[in-house]
């Protein structure tokens, strides 16, 4: 990012209000409007700055904006009406961009998305720049001249708190520092209340600054010789006698962009001392490059295939578009293994070829290495890599190749969807069907949603693939909304995977009690048959921990979390119970709390205890686990997923990470070791989500020659999204679920708003509950195509030490929905300042 080019400007003047100098700036506020902000005449010309960050003065605080164009605006009135005369404007204090870093056209796209779903336009367009690079305010403390006075004369009054103010002034006399440094600086000295009274007697100040960001792209140095020096004279002159540094001097020569001096060092361990020798005679001069590497996986492309029938005349319609460059939105549904991925990358082509660009996204990180590998086979270095594992400034990095034009492809999850891409001539959603494509927080955007935003904008094709795609998604196509593809069958020919369904009721009839509950018989004789035929297994548990939680049999005691409503995980591996929400950790208690029995067992199974469970029973195995917990840490997912390329492990145990895209040749078996969880949570979608994943793993297995197995556990095996799973029968779950939907009136045949109201005292959240339900209510009549459901408690009705709620609103009338909405919305400003209030558009998690 560019440093500050202007200065802060002087305080305004009465000439100084002509509309030309009035810039609009979105502000990462939650205040749904856009602020108007004084430039000098001639300085900052408006259309100019449209897209570059400026910094601003905001209630006392400095704040970085976005210029955006006149005519976009929040939903809040507009600021004319409120505003100031046009003299009273305050300045703007610096601008930070030497060139616009946000298109004007994703401004807009994201200002209508922000507005769709209710969300401030500039905590919307906050997301438009990677994480960690824009400046951050601070407020430090300081000394002043008072301050520096006492110090020096040793004149503290006692009302400074005498002589442990004295370190805490010295600290300060070295800089500014926040309240988090000094403390650390000074664990022994009452910093806070020392602070008060120096603030009190005038010693020290709170100052607010802007700081540089946390995010800086990596940078490596480079050696040039200098423009004037003729490197083969001074060699054979001035370096006559010093050999090597005229050797090296012509090297450097030979480069005119210059040798990253890494290299050199590497090869020759003097020769930092030879080009500083070079340096000080004047001949060759250093400076600092962004490192922007390319995208790398640890797993291989394959080479260009030959597409199938089937995959030719799905690939047709999109090649169309993107040679008419117009926007349509396609379904590819495609059985899993059918080569979805290849038609993705042909289209890409296609693309590239027309001179645009390509956005391609996938829902989990752990599936970028794959199809990064292969856009890496197919297209070279031209492949950028974004999403939230990487590190600020590798992001950043990424985020710089993109909008310099030095490559055309972006790849990664949902935050990959805010690419700097100009050109867009392709946008790409793999498993379109995934939750993890909404953001759940803050800018609560749907990236299918978006996406299609920004391929309208760019006149594009948006092609969405799975092969179970979600029921509001085919249905659109049902009804002639967007264009379905189909690709039936498997690549090569190859059959499905055979499905066996394991009733866990009738295996416990068999054994009562004992560890064989986790893994059933027909479990236990699939994965031996696997691994003595040299193939790879794939054990999927939905559940991360040792055990779902800590139970009594004498008197039903489970040890739950204080703060939220949910049961503590046992994790072996540091034996400790865990939430999975707020992270809270206690030591596993030696009795029940309860009523003090010491035979409190653990129940449920979960990855850790899977892993266990597995190595008893074969011992020989190799074995690895892939969950959230153990992918944290850097470089375990990659290593996972290079042993399965590489077929150096047997079973892996994991939960939806492996559960997902993954193409690996070796894994001949899946087991789900517990189909039921999640089945039956409080929300709509429990049946779907359960099918869509159960069909998902399952098609991991025999992808390649040899043919693939899939046993499946449930307590429920008569359920009508588990019975689908064993024919790989998409069609009859959809009929089943879609005339369920119809019937209570759910997505796709209505609309949904959720609103969760939280707050620390449970009385505040009852009081907030009546209040907005009241408020949304006022807008219905009898016979309204829409209802209010609630105020009720949500379905987890504690979470981080809060008390949860929830209204629900739905219905078909999106006019009255967005009135009811607004008016909620507008309640929630007069509730207490103890409850926080959420509303989600287009809500996909119901608890």
């Amino acid at each position: 990012m560019s440093a500050p080019l202007f200065d802060g400007l002087g305080p305004p003047g009465p000439d100084d209000a002509t509309e030309p100098d009035r810039v609009r700036v979105a502000l990462p506020v939650p205040v749904d409007r856009v602020f108007s902000y004084r430039a000098k005449t001639g300085a900052l010309a408006g259309d100019a700055l449209v897209g570059v960050r400026v910094q601003v003065g905001f209630g006392g605080q400095k704040l970085v904006g976005l210029v955006v164009p006149d005519d976009v605006e929040g939903a809040s009135p507009p600021e004319s009406s409120e505003e100031p005369a046009r003299h009273a404007l305050s300045a703007i204090e610096a601008v930070l961009d030497e060139e616009p870093v946000v298109s004007e056209s994703m401004i807009r796209v994201l200002a209508a998305e922000a507005r769709e779903i209710f969300c401030p336009i500039g905590l919307a367009l906050a997301h438009a720049l990677p994480p960690g690079s824009t400046p951050r305010t601070a407020r430090p403390f300081a000394l002043t001249k008072r301050g520096e006075r006492a110090l020096a004369t040793g004149a503290l009054g006692r009302e400074a708190g005498g002589g442990d103010a004295i370190p805490l002034l010295r600290q300060l006399a070295e800089g500014p520092a926040t309240l988090g440094t000094l403390v650390r600086a000074l664990p022994r000295v009452p910093v806070a209340r020392r602070l008060e009274g120096l603030l009190r007697d005038g010693l020290v100040e709170r100052r607010v600054e802007l700081r540089r960001a946390r995010a800086r792209v990596p940078t490596e140095r480079f050696v040039r010789v200098r423009g004037h020096v003729d490197a083969e004279a001074i060699a054979a002159t001035s370096l006559a006698r010093a050999k090597r540094q005229a050797e090296l001097l012509c090297e450097i020569a030979e480069a005119p962009e210059g040798l990253p001096t890494a290299r050199l060092t590497r090869r020759d361990g003097n020769a930092g001392a030879l080009l500083r020798q070079l340096e000080r005679r004047g001949l060759v001069a250093f400076e600092e490059r962004p490192r922007l590497t390319a995208a790398s996986s640890v797993l291989d492309g394959g080479a260009r295939v030959e597409l199938t029938s089937d995959q030719r005349e799905a690939l047709g319609p999109i090649r169309d578009a993107i040679k008419r460059q117009v926007h349509e939105t396609f379904l590819l549904h495609g059985v899993t293994g059918s080569g979805k991925t290849e038609v993705y990358l042909q289209a890409v082509e296609e693309a590239l070829d027309a001179d645009r660009q390509a956005l391609v996204l996938v829902p989990e990180i752990t599936l970028t290495h794959q199809i990064v590998a292969r856009l890496r086979a197919r297209f070279g270095d031209r492949v950028a890599v974004l999403h939230s594992g990487l590190k600020p400034g590798e992001r950043l990095a990424q985020w710089e190749r993109l909008r310099a034009g030095q490559t055309a492809i972006a790849v990664g999850a949902r935050s990959a969807l805010f690419a700097p891409l100009e050109r867009l001539g392709l946008v790409v959603i793999d498993e379109e069907h995934d939750g993890a494509y909404k953001n759940e927080e803050g800018f609560r955007y749907h990236a299918r949603e978006l996406a299609a935003r920004r391929a309208e904008e760019a006149r594009c094709p948006l092609v969405l693939g799975s092969a179970t795609p979600s029921l509001e998604t085919r249905h659109r196509a049902d009804t002639g909304a967007i264009r379905r593809l189909s690709l039936p069958r498997r690549v090569g020919g190859r059959p499905l995977p055979a499905v066996q369904i394991v009733d866990l009721a009738a295996e416990r009839e068999k054994h009562p009690r004992g560890r064989k509950l986790v893994l059933s018989r027909p479990m236990r004789t699939a994965i031996e048959e696997t691994l003595a035929e040299g193939g790879q297994t794939i054990l999927f548990l939905n559940r991360r921990g040792f055990s779902t939680r800590i139970f009594c049999f004498v008197c039903g005691h489970a040890e739950r979390c204080d703060d939220c409503d949910v049961a503590l995980v046992f994790h072996a591996a540091e034996h400790r119970l865990r939430c999975h929400y707020c992270d809270h950790v206690r030591a596993v208690p030696e009795r029940c709390a309860g009523c003090g029995d010491p035979e409190t067992a653990l129940l449920g199974v979960g990855t850790e205890r899977l892993e266990e469970e597995v190595q008893a029973v074969f011992p020989s195995a190799r074995t690895m686990r892939l969950d959230r917990d153990v992918a944290a840490r850097r470089g375990h997912t990659e290593s996972v997923l290079r042993a399965l390329k590489d077929e150096t492990v047997d079973i892996v145990i994991g939960t939806q990470m492996v559960a997902k895209g993954h193409d690996f040749p070796g894994v001949q078996m899946v087991g789900v070791v517990a189909a039921d969880i999640g089945l039956h949570l409080p929300d709509f979608r429990a049946a779907e989500r359960t099918f869509q994943l159960l069909t998902q793993v399952a098609g991991r297995a025999g992808r390649a020659s040899r043919p693939g197995r899939v046993v499946v556990q449930t307590f429920v095996p008569d359920h009508y999204a588990l019975v689908p799973v064993a024919t790989h029968d998409f069609e009859g779950f959809y009929r089943e679920e879609i005339r369920h939907r119809e019937a209570l009136g759910y997505p796709p045949f209505g609309l949904l708003t959720r609103v969760v109201f939280h707050a620390e005292d449970e009385a505040l959240v009852r009081e907030a509950g009546t209040a907005l339900a009241r408020a949304g209510r006022a807008f219905l009549r009898e016979g309204a195509a829409l209802e209010l459901l609630g105020p009720a408690p949500a379905p987890i009705a504690k979470l981080r030490g809060r008390h949860r709620a929830m209204l629900l609103l739905k219905g078909r009338d999106e006019a009255l929905l967005r009135r009811v909405s607004e008016a909620i919305l507008l309640a929630a400003r007069r509730l207490p300042r103890g409850v926080q209030v959420a509303l989600d558009a287009r809500p996909v998690n119901m608890l």
